[in-house]
């Protein structure tokens, strides 16, 4: 109860104070957003999404969701199947999407870039290739959409 009141009552109270702003403003109308997501211009992108695949002979998993501050910028993360990367530990990712284009740096520590994303989606799946920060090594790589029914559910029991 106590998280209602301290977060979902200044979040009620904000979308007030924006949709009277909004209601205000006569410029050109910005689609509404329902996921709390930033627009996107693709919706494939518009949500958040799990994707599986390969790179290279590597199997993967990723999940990636619109940046709530920045119109067709995503983030998320990806892991390497049997930790052949990184140790097993999640891979970070960030980007941007034009139309069906994705482009994406991705951090092994956080930090610093490791990698370079470049992909296009077609039929519900993203081909493009991955590159090396230094360039030396370049794989291709193939990610299909998971069904909702597919990805990974939190079980309310577990979110203590």
């Amino acid at each position: 109860m106590r998280f209602l009141r301290l977060v979902l009552l200044p979040l009620t109270l904000l979308s007030g104070f924006a949709a009277h702003a909004q209601a205000e403003d006569k410029s050109e109308p910005v689609p509404a957003v329902k996921s709390g997501f930033a627009p996107m211009s693709n919706p494939f992108f518009a949500g958040a999404i799990e994707l599986r695949g390969t790179m290279g002979s590597d199997k993967i998993r990723m999940h990636i969701q619109p940046k709530p501050e920045d119109r067709d910028s995503v983030e998320g993360s990806y892991v390497v199947a049997g930790g052949k990367r990184n140790n097993g530990k999640k891979i970070l990712l960030a980007g941007e999407v034009s139309k069906n284009k994705l482009s994406m740096e991705e951090s092994e520590d956080g930090v610093d870039v490791s990698g370079q994303w470049d992909g296009e989606l077609k039929d519900n799946v993203i081909r493009g290739v991955w590159q090396s920060d230094d360039g030396k090594v370049s794989k291709e790589f193939a990610l299909e959409l998971l069904p909702p029914s597919k990805t990974r559910k939190v079980k309310a029991s577990s979110a203590k």
